[in-house]
């Protein structure tokens, strides 16, 4: 049974029409079983089919672990969207469903067209950007807060290439939340040392960034 519904893609095809340039979608799981991983095959498969724009590469993260790593991506599954120079460092790690489904959208939409909905104000900020930035939002698909962090971030990533901004859902990275305390979601790190356990507009989150950068 698909998993998109006659009105998740009226809605997807909707939105898709402002697609402009081409959007690489690479998926790499560590096993095709498994309900994460199944699960997140079968979206991605019938997102990208969606529209010809989407370039959809599924692999496999233990047999082509340095096909996977050249694209940053360790954890499955790990999902990363790019433009056709793969610039762009957005990540998800775990099925981009939920409230994060809408997410996918908005992050693929910006990616094509090279426009993310930030101010004018925060893409100069980030434009001045020279030293590496990691940011991770982890987050829990059923709460809407999380997706706009994750946007935020994404679209971070999407206005300076040293900025590498990751989608990590909690619920199914267990040890990994455990490991960074994670104890209410969205929980947004920097850098591994800024840590915000709630939801920041883009003004604050820019604040965060811009002092792990100091």
């Amino acid at each position: 049974m698909p998993l998109l519904s006659d009105r998740d893609i009226a809605y997807v095809s909707k939105s898709f029409e402002r697609l402009r340039d081409e959007v690489n979608v690479k998926l790499f799981v560590d096993s095709e079983e498994g309900e994460y991983n199944k699960k997140t095959i079968e979206l991605l498969r019938e997102f990208c089919a969606i529209s010809p724009k989407l370039n959809l590469e599924v692999g496999n993260l233990a047999k082509d672990k340095e096909r996977a790593q050249s694209f940053g991506i360790d954890k499955s599954p790990g999902i990363l969207v790019a433009g056709k120079e793969m610039k762009e460092h957005i990540y998800y790690f775990g099925i981009p469903a939920g409230y994060q489904f809408a997410a996918l959208i908005d992050d693929i939409v910006d990616v094509s067209t090279g426009r993310t909905r930030l101010s004018p104000a925060t893409i100069a900020s980030l434009q001045r950007i020279e030293k590496p930035v990691e940011i991770s939002v982890f987050v829990s698909i059923s709460e809407q807060l999380c997706a706009g962090a994750v946007r935020i971030a994404h679209q971070f990533a999407m206005e300076n290439d040293k900025i590498w901004a990751s989608m990590i859902d909690a619920e199914q990275f267990t040890e990994l939340a455990i490991h960074n305390t994670v104890t209410r979601v969205p929980k947004i790190i920097v850098n591994g040392l800024l840590s915000v356990d709630e939801p920041l507009n883009e003004e604050d989150f820019l604040e965060h960034v811009l002092s792990a950068t100091e």
